[in-house]
């Protein structure tokens, strides 16, 4: 995937995005501009860093879910943007996946604690949150994690999908509170009601789209 896309916000001119793909499991992170400044969704390893060169001062963190490969980084953006950090639940080491690899005789993983600054929940279609003046939908599809949202940006015809869609595949259902059916139900109802150009920017590999997974992901035909 590019590093680069671009946004377009209604009737405003396109406005700058950076992918960022870092950590031990290949974990992409979004930074976009807004008119009210920059918003990250989710916090890989070494994203602070990426982002460093491109003078992106973010104001808002929103994660998709908080398994440890999208929040290593989380407090630090945090600490050092000095910015507000939105997710479903609050930081919980069942979550993070933390707890899971205690009890494992190999190399632990442990992630920073972090304040969420708030909760969000599904949203209505006519009622969509506001960050940063954009709005986006929220949907929530767990089964890949109980926590996993979709972050929905109408105007712009792109779903921020995390770990639940993915190209030609979908979010891995074997770790605690994993649920396969839960998991396809909620994609069926939620993301393939889409228009079929929506662009879905996965948490892992390659951008894809609506309509792509509809006729060719073996796990949804």
């Amino acid at each position: 995937m590019s590093n680069h896309f671009n946004i377009k916000i209604g009737n405003k001119a396109d406005f700058k995005g950076y992918c960022y793909t870092g950590g031990i499991c290949d974990t992409n992170g979004y930074a976009f501009e807004t008119a009210e400044g920059w918003i990250l969704i989710d916090a890989p390893a070494g994203v602070v860093d990426f982002i460093k060169p491109y003078n992106i001062d973010v104001k808002l963190l929103m994660l998709t879910h908080q398994h440890f490969d999208h929040v290593l980084d989380a407090g630090k953006i945090s600490s050092h943007f000095k910015c507000p950090i939105w997710a479903f639940d609050n930081y919980d080491k069942k979550l993070t996946l933390e707890s899971l690899f205690e009890f494992e005789s190999g190399p632990q993983i442990t992630v920073s604690p972090y304040e969420i600054s708030e909760k969000l929940g599904e949203t209505d279609k006519d009622k969509p949150i506001r960050a940063l003046g954009v709005p986006f939908e929220v949907f929530h599809v767990p089964g890949h994690s109980p926590d996993s949202i979709c972050f929905y940006l109408k105007e712009s015809g792109i779903l921020f999908g995390g770990d639940v869609l993915f190209r030609e595949s979908i979010g891995r259902t074997d770790f605690p509170d994993g649920d396969t059916n839960q998991l396809i139900e909620g994609i069926r109802n939620k993301i393939f009601t889409l228009e079929e150009s929506v662009i879905v920017l996965p948490g892992h590999g390659s951008e894809t789209t609506v309509g792509d997974e509809k006729s060719n992901n073996p796990f949804l035909i």
